[in-house]
């Protein structure tokens, strides 16, 4: 019951009919669906395991309490003490999603009917964006960003995906997940259905009009191609395929130099987020005050987390994603592991590449549709973890496995500021 209310929590979540469906308005369905999920998760739980073993003691589990915690700190340190309050209780959503992901989404049968109710969902709102190209309206009347009169415009979603951006990275894991679903699916009409879809998906992407969508879904489909295959031949023909079809094909926003102006405007913020890291170098600004300090957004997700939690949230947010990608590889690599489990690993380590990659141009730091997939991740970590076959402590997180990942936290923020200059030497401009 739990984990179908959960299922019924995230299509909610997802989609939020309530925000262009006039008779739910009044309702507060993601908050209604929450609580119900949330109380019977703890009422099944109790009976057949302690929640400690996964809230407290799970590694991962761990790193999202001290990231929930560096949130209140990044507050509390410039004496806001309900701005701390307000911070957990905002930040706290996505945490409450990522353990419920975790306690109930712990096996590949669950794990695969979250693919599904993704792909799912991405395939309506294929529908919806097809209604905005044609119409200039989609579902409850959206509209899309940009002049439809003029054609200059770009399409989006509602709710977490109101954002040309947020809806491209929404399509870009569900087409990982219909890549999963492609090689795992046993049903002839279900394997028909997703071969319709994801033509959609392209469809939907390239009138998203998103730059750092087509970069994750370069990422994505070569990090899936990678380790789908381990032809080199293959890889390096998926990889020129790839970049001669952005160059053909892709959006005319994709193909534009990186030095006009939206570009250089996006590499000045991430030379503030530099500025502000330094003025708050242990804690940062504040958790979601960038734009209390800039007029835009950062447009980077890591340089967001480090400006606005310092050095102590950030090499805790950095270690979360980098050590969740890195257990997901490597179940994709297990051959102990069945057929099925390694094709879902496969999928959610190409969906989480590509929603990293788009990340670095996108503020995307807090959304919950990443601690959504972190969740899926760490449930499929933890039900490896449980299997006879495999290896003792092969994905235990080692205190050397922290540093290292702690290091490379670190090691990041001057090789962005040795990007950042190397644009402004190369040609940027600031005027």
């Amino acid at each position: 019951m739990a984990f179908a209310l959960l299922i019924v929590y995230i299509t909610i979540l997802l989609v939020r009919p309530q925000e262009w469906f006039e008779p739910l308005r009044a309702f507060e369905l993601v908050n209604v669906a929450a609580i119900l999920t949330i109380f019977m998760t703890f009422i099944t739980r109790l009976r057949n395991q302690a929640l400690s073993d996964v809230l407290h003691r799970n590694t991962y589990a761990r790193l999202v309490w001290g990231l929930l915690f560096a949130v209140a700190l990044s507050r509390l340190a410039r004496g806001q003490l309900q701005g701390a309050v307000d911070a957990v209780a905002e930040f706290g959503k996505s945490c409450i999603l990522l353990f419920l992901t975790i306690l109930l989404v712990d096996n590949p049968r669950r794990l695969l009917k979250v693919y599904w109710v993704i792909v799912i969902v991405a395939a309506m709102f294929c529908i919806h964006g097809y209604m905005q190209v044609q119409t200039g309206r989609g579902f409850g009347g959206t509209t899309p960003f940009g002049s439809f009169a003029s054609g200059d415009f770009r399409i989006m979603g509602t709710g977490l995906f109101s954002d040309p951006n947020d809806f491209a990275m929404l399509h870009i894991v569900a087409f990982a997940f219909a890549l999963a679903l492609l090689q795992t699916a046993t049903w002839g009409p279900a394997k028909l259905f997703v071969m319709i879809v994801i033509p959609g998906m392209w469809y939907v992407l390239y009138y998203t009009q998103s730059r750092g969508g087509v970069v994750g879904l370069c990422a994505m489909l070569l990090a899936y191609v990678w380790t789908s295959t381990r032809i080199t031949i293959i890889r390096l023909f998926v990889a020129s395929a790839l970049l001669c079809a952005v160059v053909a094909f892709g959006p005319a926003r994709a193909r534009e130099t990186v030095y006009e102006g939206s570009a250089g405007g996006r590499v000045m913020q991430w030379g503030y987020g530099n500025e502000f890291l330094k003025e708050n170098p242990l804690f940062g600004i504040g958790y979601q005050q960038w734009l209390e300090r800039s007029e835009h957004v950062a447009h980077n997700s890591f340089i967001t987390c480090y400006a606005e939690l310092g050095l102590f949230g950030y090499a805790l947010w950095f270690s979360l994603l980098w050590l969740v990608l890195r257990s997901v590889l490597r179940i994709s690599q297990l051959s102990a592991l069945d057929r099925r489990t390694r094709c879902l690993a496969t999928g959610l380590f190409a969906a989480l590449v590509g929603y990293y990659a788009s990340a670095f141009f996108l503020t995307r730091t807090y959304n919950p549709f990443l601690y959504l997939l972190l969740g899926l991740a760490i449930g499929m970590i933890r039900y490896v973890q449980s299997l006879p076959n495999c290896p003792p402590g092969g994905f235990n997180i080692k205190r050397r496995d922290l540093m290292w990942s702690v290091l490379i936290s670190v090691g990041c923020i001057p090789a962005i500021w040795i990007l950042i200059r190397l644009y402004w030497l190369t040609g940027g401009t600031t005027d």
